[in-house]
C-alpha cells in the first residue's frame, strides 16, 4: 500500500505538469499529451479507479495554477520546455524503467478485441478533444470540477464491488452534454468515461505510450473534425465499448441484485484483471452464475451443458452472457466442446465452472469432476478458486428439498472469497481443498459475526415462542424459565463455577442445561452415580426426587431445581432486548470464547466455548434442516459433544422439538443399533447396519466440539438424487471444517484439556486419522500414530 501512494503521488505529479505545460499553448504542447493521458496498466480495480480521481485532481489544480505559470517572469517555451524534464524523470521513477514507457507490441493487439480496444481510444480522443476545443477557460474549469465529483463515484464503486466504471453510461452523458453544449454534463460523462476507458471488453496489452498516442491521434483528428463529430464519436463509443444493448439488458439483472443483496468481497486481487483465467466456484443455488458475475470486475463467461439451451428463452439468455457450451453427449463430442472452450478462453476472456457437476442440493460441498482439467492442460490459464457464502437457505437455494420463494429469503448478505491463482496442473482434489480452506474462512467470518450463544438463542426462542421446544414445554416458556433459574444462580454463587447437572430426560434438564449457559457457568451432564464430581465442579443441579432415588445424599452445592424453576420467569420485555434480558441475569465478563461446557473424550475433558458451540450447530443446520416441527430424540448423554451440539443446541437453536419419550421421530441421534423402528431418520455414531437406508453415519471428535464426519438424507429433486450418505463411509465433512494430514481447521475447535490421559493418543489430539474418497466422503478412520 505505501508503494501504491508513492506511485499516486509521483503520478499525480506528472499529470500536473502535463495540465500546465499543454495550458500554456506552445508548440511543445502536444508531447505533453502523451503524460496527461497515458495510462499504467494495475491489476486492481480500486487502483484504476483511484487513480483517475488524481488525474482530474490534477487537472482541476492545474487550471488553477495557470494563470500564475503562464504570467511574467516565466517564459512559456522554456517553462513548457522544463515541465517535460519534470514530467519524464516523474514518469521513469513511477514506471520504474524506462523499458516501461515503450510499447510492446504483439499480433493479437491488432485484431479482434485489441483493434477494437484501439479505436475506442482514438474515439475518446476525438470526443474529449473536440469539445474541448470550443470551450473557454470558465467552461474548461466548469467541465473539470464535475469530472473530477464525477470520477469519485467509479472510485467508491470499485471500493465496494471491484468496478472502475461504467463507460456506455458515461458516454451517452458525454454525448448528451456535447449535443446541449453544456460543460457541466459533458463534464459528467469523462468522469465516468475516462475511468471506464481502461476497461474495455481487453485492455490494449501495450505500454500507456501507445495508448497516450491514440488518443493523441484522436484529439489532432478532433482538430479537423466538424463540429457534430465528437457527439457521434462519444455515442460510438457507448455502442463499441462494452457491446451496449448487452451491457444494458446485463445490467438490469444485475443493479436489482445489487439492490436486494449486500455484497462482500475478498481478495479480489486475485481475480485477474485481464487476460485468461478460469475461476472456480461452489455452486449453490439456481441464481449462483448471475451473482458471481455481478460480483467481479470482468464478464465471467461460464461454461454449462448444452442441454440447457433446447429453449429459445434460456438460449437467448445464456447468449446474452456469452456463455460456452459444454457437450454432454459422446465422449468425442464432450472433448471437442472442451477444446474449443479452451480457445476461447485463451483469446484473453474470464471463464467460470462450477465443478461439482450441478447444484448441492445437501448442504455439502461435494467432490470436484475433473473437466476443467482437460481445458487448462497444456496452457498457461490460472485458476481461480472462490468461494460463495451466504446464498444456502435462500430461495433459489434447494436448502429443504426445494426452492422456497419466500421474500424474506432474498434480502440477505452474500459474501465471496478469491484465493491465490493456482497453476493449471492443479488437480480436482487440489483444487477442492482450496476451495474447502475458504469455506473455512466463510465459516470463521460467520462465527465471528453471529451473535454470543446466549443471544442466539434468546433470538431463537423469541422467534419460535409459541412452537414446542420439548413435549409440554413451549420456546416462550422455556426461555423464561431459563432466565429466571439463571438469576437465581447467580443470586446464590457470585463466582463464576463449573455446574454438574444431574437430572433425567425432561424438562427439568432442559431448562436447567439452558439457564447455566445463560447464567455464565460452565456446566457437565454427571453420568451414573452422580455422588463423584469431576473436572472441578463445585454444585450440582438435581431434583430432590431423583437425588433421593440415586442415592445423592443432601450436601453443601446440591440444588435443588424444581421448586425454583416453578418460580422463576422473566421480564416481559425479554423477546424485545434478548441482549439486556441476558446481561441482566448474566454478571460476569462473556466472550464467545468462554468456556461453556466440558464434555468428555479419550484424552479426558473438553472445554467448548460458545463460539465452538454456535459454529457446529450452524454448521449441522447445513445439511440437517431441523426447523419447527421436526421432532428429534437424542439418545447420547450431553457429556458426549455430538450429544451437546448435534442433539441439543443445534435443535433449541432451529427451532426444532426435543422428544424423550419412546416413539418414532424425524431424527435420532444414538449410538449403536437402538433407535426406534418407527423413526424417519437415524444419525448415528459409527458404522450403520448394512442394507438399512435411514442410518446416516457419523464420526464423533469432541476437540471439534461435535463431529468430524456428518451424513445428510438423501434429497430427491429435479430428477437428481443427491446426499450426505453413501454406503461404506461415515459421511463429509461438515461446513467450516478442514482436515489436511493430521491438523484440522475449524471455528468450532475446542478451546483446551481438562486431566489429560497420558495412556491416549496424542495425534494433535484426535484418536482418528481421517481419509477422504475424490468425491469428498469420509471413507477411513484409522486410529493415529
Amino acid at each position: 500500500m505505501q508503494a501504491f501512494r508513492y506511485t499516486l503521488i509521483l503520478e499525480f505529479l506528472e499529470k500536473l505538469f502535463a495540465a500546465l505545460a499543454l495550458g500554456m499553448g506552445t508548440e511543445l504542447g502536444p508531447l505533453c499529451l502523451v503524460f496527461l493521458f497515458g495510462r499504467r496498466r494495475s491489476r486492481s480495480a480500486e487502483h484504476l479507479a483511484a487513480r483517475e480521481v488524481v488525474f482530474f485532481l490534477a487537472m482541476a489544480m492545474a487550471l488553477v495554477l495557470l494563470p500564475v505559470v503562464e504570467g511574467p517572469p516565466w517564459d512559456r517555451r522554456f517553462t513548457v520546455g522544463g515541465l517535460l524534464v519534470l514530467m519524464g524523470g516523474v514518469m521513469v521513477a513511477a514506471e520504474g524503467s524506462v523499458g516501461g514507457l515503450t510499447p510492446g507490441l504483439s499480433a493479437r493487439d491488432w485484431s479482434g478485441a485489441g483493434l477494437r480496444n484501439a479505436l475506442g481510444w482514438v474515439l475518446l480522443g476525438v470526443t474529449v478533444g473536440g469539445f474541448g476545443v470550443r470551450m473557454d477557460r470558465e467552461e474548461m474549469l466548469a467541465a473539470g470540477i464535475a469530472a473530477l465529483v464525477s470520477s469519485i463515484v467509479p472510485w467508491r464503486m470499485a471500493y465496494h464491488r471491484g468496478e472502475p466504471g461504467l463507460l456506455p453510461l458515461g458516454a451517452v452523458v458525454l454525448a448528451v452534454g456535447v449535443g446541449l453544449d453544456n460543460a457541466w454534463v459533458a463534464g459528467l460523462g469523462i468522469g465516468w468515461v475516462w475511468p471506464a476507458g481502461l476497461q474495455v471488453t481487453e485492455n490494449l496489452g501495450v505500454s500507456l505510450a501507445l495508448r497516450a498516442l491514440l488518443a493523441v491521434g484522436g484529439m489532432e483528428l478532433a482538430g479537423k473534425s466538424p463540429g457534430w463529430a465528437e457527439m457521434w464519436a462519444s455515442v460510438g463509443l457507448a455502442v463499441m465499448g462494452l457491446e451496449f444493448w448487452r451491457f444494458v439488458v446485463r445490467l438490469g439483472i444485475y443493479w436489482p441484485l445489487r439492490a436486494i443483496h449486500r455484497f462482500r468481497v475478498y481478495h479480489l486481487e486475485h481475480a485477474a484483471a485481464e487476460g485468461p483465467a478460469i475461476v472456480i466456484s461452489n455452486h449453490v443455488s439456481l441464481a449462483d452464475g448471475w451473482l458471481l458475475g455481478a460480483m467481479t470486475q470482468r464478464m465471467v463467461r461460464f461454461l454449462v451443458f448444452d442441454a440447457y439451451y433446447a429453449s429459445p428463452a434460456s438460449r437467448f439468455l445464456l447468449n446474452l452472457f456469452r456463455t460456452i457450451p459444454i457437450a454432454q453427449g459422446a465422449r468425442r463430442e464432450a472433448i471437442d466442446s472442451l477444446r474449443k472452450a479452451r480457445e476461447v478462453i485463451e483469446q484473453g476472456h474470464f471463464a467460470g465452472i462450477f465443478p461439482e457437476g450441478g447444484i448441492t442440493r445437501s448442504g455439502h460441498l461435494h467432490g470436484f469432476q475433473k473437466g476443467f482439467t482437460r481445458i487448462v492442460a497444456g496452457t498457461k490459464i490460472p485458476i481461480i478458486p472462490a468461494y460463495m457464502n451466504g446464498l444456502w437457505t435462500s430461495s433459489f437455494s434447494f436448502s429443504e428439498g426445494k426452492v422456497n420463494l419466500r421474500l424474506g429469503r432474498f434480502f440477505r448478505d452474500i459474501e465471496i472469497e478469491f484465493g491465490e491463482p493456482m497453476p493449471p496442473t492443479t488437480t480436482a482434489r487440489e483444487l477442492w481443498e482450496q476451495v474447502k480452506s475458504l469455506e473455512v474462512n466463510a465459516a470463521v467470518r460467520d462465527a465471528h459475526q453471529a451473535p454470543q450463544l446466549p443471544v442466539a438463542f434468546l433470538q431463537a426462542a423469541a422467534r419460535h415462542r409459541e412452537e414446542w421446544a420439548a413435549p409440554g414445554l413451549r420456546y416462550g416458556q422455556l426461555a423464561e424459565a431459563a432466565l429466571g433459574l439463571a438469576e437465581y444462580l447467580n443470586r446464590k454463587m457470585k463466582r463464576k463455577s463449573r455446574l454438574g447437572i444431574y437430572l433425567p430426560e425432561g424438562p427439568e434438564k432442559v431448562i436447567a442445561t439452558v439457564a447455566a449457559m445463560l447464567a455464565g457457568h460452565v456446566s457437565y451432564e454427571l453420568g451414573e452415580g452422580g455422588e463423584n464430581w469431576p473436572h472441578g465442579i463445585g454444585a450440582v443441579m438435581t431434583s430432590q426426587q431423583y437425588a433421593e432415588a440415586h442415592g445423592l445424599e443432601k450436601r453443601d452445592g446440591v440444588i435443588y431445581v424444581g421448586r425454583l424453576i416453578e418460580r422463576s420467569g422473566a421480564p416481559w420485555w425479554w423477546r424485545m432486548a434478548p441482549r439486556k434480558a441476558w446481561r441482566r441475569v448474566c454478571r460476569f465478563a462473556m466472550r464467545k470464547d468462554s468456556a461453556v461446557a466440558i464434555v468428555d473424550s479419550p484424552r479426558g475433558g473438553v472445554v467448548l466455548s460458545h463460539r465452538g458451540v454456535w459454529a457446529a450447530a450452524n454448521s449441522y443446520r447445513r445439511v440437517l434442516w431441523w426447523k419447527p416441527g421436526t421432532a428429534v430424540r437424542n439418545r447420547l448423554p450431553l457429556s458426549r459433544a455430538a450429544g451437546l451440539t448435534l442433539g441439543f443446541w443445534t435443535v433449541l437453536l432451529n427451532g426444532a422439538m426435543l422428544e424423550w419419550r419412546d416413539k418414532g421421530v424425524d431424527f435420532e441421534v444414538v449410538e449403536g443399533d437402538t433407535a426406534h423402528a418407527e423413526s424417519k431418520h437415524v444419525l448415528m455414531a459409527g458404522e450403520p447396519p448394512s442394507g438399512e437406508e435411514r442410518y446416516l453415519p457419523f464420526l464423533e471428535l469432541a476437540e471439534a466440539s461435535g463431529v468430524v464426519a456428518l451424513s445428510s438424507p438423501v434429497v430427491d429433486f429435479m430428477n437428481e438424487k443427491q446426499g450426505g450418505m453413501k454406503a461404506g463411509t461415515l459421511g463429509k465433512l461438515p461446513f467450516g471444517l478442514e482436515i489436511r494430514g493430521a491438523e484440522f481447521r475449524s471455528p468450532a475447535r475446542c478451546l483446551r484439556y481438562l486431566d489429560v490421559k497420558e495412556s491416549a493418543p496424542e495425534w494433535v489430539g484426535m484418536p482418528w486419522r481421517l481419509e477422504m474418497s475424490d468425491a469428498g466422503y469420509v471413507t477411513k478412520a484409522a486410529e493415529g500414530e
